[in-house]
């Protein structure tokens, strides 16, 4: 079981009532229904810092999908979609060829 820990919170009246009508649609109580909002806003936040630190070279595209917990590939579409240039070092061609790798066996 996740070991959950109580934290207060200020939100303002419309966030409040958000998060209230989030719950009802979504059938859940409204604590289910905040943790699910807070950790669907966390995947967007560390996915568009991810995007941003590979646009300034600063992390490799492995780094940054690890970072976000998606895989190699799928983070690739993200840079697609965002039509962040294809920042390939020689460390991402060995981690790319060593994967293809155990794919094909």
């Amino acid at each position: 079981m996740i070991a959950l820990t109580t934290k207060s919170i200020r939100l303002e009246e419309a966030q409040d009532k958000e998060v209230e009508d989030y719950a009802k649609r979504m059938g859940l109580d409204k604590s289910s229904a905040a943790r699910k909002l807070i950790d669907e806003g966390l995947k967007i936040i560390k996915t568009k810092e991810a995007l941003e630190k590979v646009r300034l070279k600063r992390w490799t595209i492995w780094k940054a999908a690890q970072y976000c917990g998606k895989s190699y590939r799928s983070f690739l579409e993200h840079l697609r979609q965002e039509n962040i240039p294809f920042p390939l070092t020689v460390e991402d061609l060995e981690l790319e060829s060593n994967e293809d790798s155990s794919q094909q066996e």
